[in-house]
């Protein structure tokens, strides 16, 4: 029998946008626009977006490298203030739960763009999923976001 273990973490990633807070959010918001940004790289792809995007609203995606899609996530979306914040809780799989979380995205004017501030708790299951993992993930997937709202790669963000 395998051991059974958790690792808790929280992960909190700010990232200064040149968009404004209306075009961030709205990346999030949009399953077309997710799928241009949350794949990491050329060799992982997304085969599956569906995403109702609304208060008790989910989402479930499969990706992973290309022609094997073996990541699932499901997420549920607890509260969305539009242009202002999202607040999600969902587990990722592969095959078996690895990882469960809360994550709350915010989205703050900051001059003419926005001050985006990403925390995200989780518990993390039986050794198949890390922290780290977790972290270096969405690092790839905001400076792909960086490019997708302000046209450049913004500088690496503030990890807390």
């Amino acid at each position: 029998m395998q051991a059974r273990s958790v690792e808790h973490e929280t992960i909190t990633i700010e990232r200064d946008f040149k968009a404004a807070p209306q075009r961030v959010f709205a990346a999030w918001a949009s399953p077309e626009a997710r799928a241009q940004w949350m794949v990491p790289n050329d060799q992982w792809e997304s085969a599956e977006q569906g995403n109702d995007f609304r208060v008790g609203g989910r989402e479930v995606s499969r990706f992973g490298p290309k022609g094997n899609q073996r990541y699932r996530a499901e997420t549920n979306y607890l509260d969305i203030v539009p242009d202002r914040r999202i607040v999600m809780a969902g587990t990722m799989y592969a095959d078996q739960p690895i990882s469960c979380s809360l994550a709350t995205v915010e989205f703050l004017s900051a001059g003419r763009g926005t001050r985006m501030l990403y925390t995200e708790q989780a518990a993390f299951l039986d050794g198949r999923d890390t922290a780290s993992t977790r972290l270096q993930g969405w690092k790839i997937n905001l400076d792909k976001l960086a490019a997708f709202v302000d046209g450049t790669p913004q500088k690496p963000p503030v990890e807390k």
